[in-house]
């Protein structure tokens, strides 16, 4: 009986360090201090005012209408933010999912548009799934 209970405290004892590595390895959104959003956003919205100067410059949109500029570094943002948990999730390094974040900002609606064609290109040939869906139709 002593050999039992010493083999599950030595089990025990051996399992620590995986389970606190698992307890490391799940990461939620709210487990990232806001200097950490805060470095990550302010990157995407100059990836995105980056965008909105250009796009000024090329005479596609006015200087003055605040409107497309705050439009721009809201889709930034929130593409720059998709970017960072993606990164993070795959466990990219610091530096290069500043980068992509950055890249995400830039890109804006164009690459979250690209993520959804991605998406729905994926659920086609896995669950073969096409057109919208049937919304209570009997």
């Amino acid at each position: 009986m002593n050999h039992l209970i010493a083999a599950v405290f030595l089990a025990l004892h051996l399992l620590q360090p995986a389970v606190a590595h698992a307890n490391d390895a799940l990461k939620s959104p709210l487990s990232y201090s806001l200097r950490e959003y805060g470095v990550i956003l302010c990157i995407a919205l100059l990836g995105g005012f980056s965008r909105w100067y250009m796009a000024v410059r090329r005479g596609e949109t006015n200087m003055f209408s605040f409107s497309a500029l705050i439009g721009e570094l809201a889709v930034s943002a929130f593409a720059g933010l998709l970017t960072f948990w993606i990164c993070e999730s795959f466990d990219v390094s610091p530096l290069i999912t500043a980068a992509a974040a950055g890249l995400a900002g830039h890109a804006g609606g164009n690459g979250i548009t690209y993520l959804e064609r991605f998406g729905k290109r994926y659920a086609e040939r896995k669950f073969g799934v096409t057109g919208p869906a049937p919304l209570g139709k009997e």
